[in-house]
């Protein structure tokens, strides 16, 4: 292949695509990761004392697990899930101030929520090596945390992985903020989406999952999920998780495509570790900005490996270089499956 630019699906986005280049996963060099002392993390059970009281816990119990939460001053230590308020929010939960403006100095107040949710109880439990019962559990404090959440204008759901990627600490984590506006960029996903509805008669993501299943950047697919590498990838390695049915926010997942999601979780980031070497990364679910069903629009799960460095190109023009090209990508990650 020679280079090529590619647009995004319905974005007014490009990407080179240096073919030419073509790195491979031998060609990135990334370190295997370290582990970190388990007995001054305060993610690890029995120094739930260094963190906030969790307003969400899963207990194994008779019936199975059941749903708690830390009270009057005590800290449950025999969770399988736990979710907390981040120490550093980057928003708080108050009632909003009216602040000041003009035409060229626009500003809300900082309200809204900044949560974590522990993954699990084992220190390196990573989505990429755990149980998948375990991930399950994952799935299932997100959708619990989007409902309680809702109220926002949105909610994102989104991981850093390693400390390359963003992460303050090594224990396996996800990260929740809930904002008083709809960011950037899902709003040009919505606006996208819908002109795309308006001018095609269908879904851009449904036409997406049809398309590129019998294409190179195809990768894996399960009962319910379907895992490609877009056509016009920013990041050498992205992918994409998407749900067959079409639907709006994870809030309309049903049970068994609840456990699909959970599977389709641990079986790619699982291909991606293995291929390479447990890279850093970021995750992060586009969802509909509201509780309600929004009939254009199609949540998904975008995956980014940190592997390259965004440099004066790509800041000065907001074109993006990436090396890998989507096809050889999934190409080593349908390899990683194996």
């Amino acid at each position: 292949m020679s280079n090529e630019i590619r647009k995004d699906y319905i974005l007014d986005r490009w990407v080179i695509i240096a073919s030419e280049r073509g790195k491979r996963p031998t060609d990135f060099s990334v370190r295997p990761s370290e582990r970190s002392k388990t007995e001054t993390c305060p993610f690890c059970p029995g120094n739930e004392k260094m963190t906030p009281p969790a307003f969400l816990l899963y207990i194994p119990s008779a019936k199975g697990v059941e749903r708690d939460r830390d009270s009057n001053g005590e800290r449950r230590s025999d969770w399988l899930v736990r979710g907390i308020p981040n120490l550093y929010p980057a928003l708080r939960p108050r009632e909003p101030r009216s602040l000041s403006a003009d035409e060229l100095h626009e500003r809300e107040d900082g309200v809204g929520e900044h949560q974590v949710v522990i993954e699990s109880p084992r220190h390196d439990e990573h989505l990429d090596r755990a149980r998948v019962e375990q991930v399950r559990l994952v799935v299932q404090a997100y959708i619990d945390r989007l409902e309680a959440l809702s109220k926002w204008k949105y909610v994102s759901i989104f991981r850093n992985h390693r400390k390359e990627a963003g992460a303050s600490l090594s224990h396996a984590h996800s990260q929740i903020i809930a904002t008083p506006i709809i960011p950037k960029k899902i709003a040009n996903e919505l606006t996208a989406s819908k002109a795309y509805l308006q001018s095609k008669g269908s879904c851009p993501y449904c036409d997406i999952l049809e398309k590129e299943r019998d294409t190179d950047r195809f990768i894996c697919e399960n009962e319910s999920f379907v895992t490609l590498a877009p056509w016009a990838s920013v990041y050498p390695f992205e992918f994409w998780l998407l749900p067959k049915r079409h639907q709006s926010t994870m809030l309309k997942l049903k049970e068994g495509e609840k456990g699909d999601l959970a599977r389709m979780l641990r079986t790619a980031l699982g291909s991606l570790a293995k291929v390479l070497r447990d890279p850093p990364y970021t995750f992060g679910f586009h969802i509909a900005p509201s509780a309600r069903e929004i009939e254009h629009f199609h949540w998904h799960l975008e995956v980014y490996p940190k592997l390259a460095i965004q440099a004066g190109f790509e800041d000065s023009t907001g074109i993006f270089i990436n090396v890998t090209p989507p096809e050889l990508a999934a190409e080593s990650l349908r390899d990683g499956l194996k």
